[in-house]
């Protein structure tokens, strides 16, 4: 199959392109800068267009003409998951490609409503436009948290207590809201990736849907004791508060108003992980034999 993955340079898009060519599909990239691919992936690709920006309309007809699937690993930001994204999905149409995969590797949004947490508003709107408006019908992914992100790896400082996170990595320690023992949901970037060719390129994928996955479940007492088991070291704890407290810092939060949601989207999300309002349901790893789930001790080794 032939597949163009638009936003290759990514993390999650250059991991699905070395799966996909693992696995003996023709690969495409899609990005406005090269140079940011691995040699090993550049040198295997069937081709590489640069666009000059996500409204580089030239450059999405050139990307999509002849390709059997698209994946869409743009970055996080809302003009990308929105306004960039159906630009993608109407050359797509124009050239006839029926499996698209979205981007996500999120958390389950289906239960929000617009606002509620503002950084997946954007994911919901592509969703709704897409579903009045085209005869294509993407594939979502949900995932949980992303591994990387959560610990900071390769420079990743988003999610730190710093920011209204959870893990220092270069204290080792954890700042947490609740009891400490709510289950969240994680995956790897590498599974992330590897996960989203073979949704993209499962029997009937043209028809859409969602699916849901996850590399491990885990709460934020187990975190801190398999990273000392495996490390040998010591991580720092600290209760921030009960959930009641961290629900009224989010409500506090959503008064400044979405102008400036970076400032207090952290709080909202975090009050959905403890609460587990969106908790992954029906994980179907299952559907994906070829995808050996990676462990959290497994990680935890790759990156110390």
């Amino acid at each position: 199959m032939q597949i163009l993955i638009a936003g290759i340079t990514g993390n999650i898009g250059q991991h699905a392109a070395s799966y996909a060519l693992s696995k003996n599909h023709v690969v495409r990239g899609l990005g406005r800068s090269p140079s940011k691919l691995a040699e090993s992936i550049s040198l295997a690709l069937e081709s590489f267009v640069t666009s000059s920006s996500y409204y580089d309309i030239a450059a999405l007809d050139r990307a999509v003409a002849g390709v059997d699937a698209i994946i869409c690993a743009y970055g996080g930001m809302p003009e990308l998951h929105l306004d960039a994204q159906l630009l993608l999905l109407r050359a797509a149409e124009r050239a006839g490609v029926r499996r698209f995969l979205a981007a996500g590797w999120n958390y389950d949004w289906r239960g929000l409503q617009l606002g509620e947490e503002p950084v997946y508003d954007a994911a919901m709107m592509f969703h709704q436009q897409v579903a009045l408006t085209s005869g294509i019908r993407p594939c979502h992914i949900f995932s949980g948290m992303l591994a990387e992100v959560f610990f900071g790896v390769e420079g990743q400082d988003g999610f730190t207590p710093e920011h209204g996170g959870v893990w220092d990595p270069v204290g080792k320690r954890m700042e947490v809201w609740g009891s400490g023992e709510e289950e969240w949901c994680f995956t790897t970037e590498e599974d992330a990736g590897k996960w989203g060719v073979e949704v993209v390129t499962a029997a009937g994928a043209e028809e859409g849907g969602f699916v849901s996955v996850c590399s491990w479940r885990t709460s934020m007492r187990e975190i801190k004791e398999r990273y000392e088991r495996v490390s040998g070291g010591t991580v720092g704890w600290k209760v921030l508060g009960d959930l009641e407290q961290l629900r009224e810092l989010a409500s506090q939060g959503r008064k400044l108003g979405l102008r400036r949601f970076w400032e207090w989207h952290r709080h909202v999300f975090m009050e959905h992980c403890v609460s587990g309002v969106w908790n992954l349901k029906d994980v179907a790893n299952e559907r994906f034999p070829n995808v050996r789930a990676t462990s959290m001790e497994d990680f935890v080794r790759q990156v110390l």
